[in-house]
């Protein structure tokens, strides 16, 4: 808890990792993720105390809360993947936290009534049960309007129930470079094609969308003859159930001879302006010696130079004034 200076009490985010974040409207809604407290076994009332709850930001007041959710929400806690569509913030995967029990069941969350849905339980199907991956909504490619009504799914680290020859299964570390498609029409599972220059098993990498079918990946752990950070950039565009990658390296582009280390565990966001190609956001992060890396850069989606830029830590000191008088 914090104290403001009017002597309220203020809520205050406990301290957490592998969680997910999502905006929708504006507040930003954090779930699950590791943290003091969570019990770790698979399914339990303590368990479902904590996730039962999610935390929301609201972006106009600065202000932290806590709200009660209803309906079941998924066992995979750690690792999970998150996007929002309209006032919908979908869920995949994750780690149960115990043994090695990952998920790949899909959840949905309406945040105008709090109400969790599911609408794909955990199962040996054709989608690899997984966490640590990336999650975006997109479009199929045929028209730009409308909402996508497609969820792709990437990479991450867990256990196959089915092995698609079109990707790479690593059984060392147990990540894949896996792609899956899900339609919220129909409601079933995709597996499509792959074109290209398609990412090595991954996990721990930042995915973002940058139009209507298309997006980009940076970074993560990667095994492409060894395990380490990659530092390589992955454009990739869906045309209806194909998807092609390209992979950009430094020197193919021209970056005035910036380009950031290789990382993975790092943020991102995209900006979209009105009069620019949008704008990867990418900040902090591991580096290959797990050290952690307090950087921020930005990158131009069209011509795909980096900028980095200069971050200050700002420490806020809050006081209590007390009065007395005779």
């Amino acid at each position: 808890m914090d104290r403001n200076l009017d002597g309220k009490v203020q809520y205050q985010l406990r301290h957490k990792y592998y969680h997910t974040t999502a905006v929708v409207g504006d507040v930003l809604y954090c779930w699950g993720g590791n943290q003091e407290g969570l019990d770790k076994s698979h399914d339990s009332p303590t368990k479902r105390e904590c996730t039962s709850v999610i935390d929301a930001f609201n972006l106009l007041s600065g202000a932290w809360s806590s709200q009660p959710t209803s309906g079941t929400p998924p066992l995979g806690i750690i690792g999970v993947s998150c996007t929002p569509i309209s006032n919908n913030i979908y869920y995949f995967g994750g780690w149960c936290g115990h043994d090695g029990c990952f998920h790949n069941s899909l959840n949905c969350l309406d945040t105008c009534t709090l109400q969790w849905k599911e609408l794909q339980p955990t199962g040996d199907n054709s989608v690899t049960k997984r966490a640590y991956g990336g999650m975006i909504a997109i479009g199929t490619g045929s028209g730009s309007e409308g909402e996508p009504q497609q969820l792709l799914v990437i990479g991450g680290q867990g256990t196959a129930t089915q092995h698609h020859p079109q990707f790479k299964y690593d059984y060392g570390a147990a990540i894949t470079n896996e792609q899956s498609i899900y339609n919220l029409f129909s409601g079933q599972w995709i597996v499509p094609f792959v074109s290209g220059q398609c990412f090595p098993p991954a996990e721990e990498f930042i995915i973002q969308k940058i139009s209507y079918n298309k997006g980009i990946m940076h970074g993560g752990l990667v095994n492409d003859g060894s395990y380490c950070s990659t530092d390589s950039i992955y454009l990739f565009q869906l045309s209806h159930n194909t998807i092609n990658w390209e992979c950009l390296k430094p020197g193919s582009v021209p970056n005035d001879g910036l380009w950031p280390d290789a990382r993975n565990r790092h943020a991102s966001t995209i900006i979209n302006g009105v009069s620019t190609s949008p704008t990867l956001v990418m900040i902090g992060g591991v580096d290959s010696d797990e050290q952690l890396v307090n950087e921020c850069w930005l990158l131009e989606t069209k011509q795909y130079s980096w900028i980095k830029v200069l971050m200050f830590i700002v420490c806020y000191c809050e006081c209590e004034l007390s009065m007395t008088g005779d």
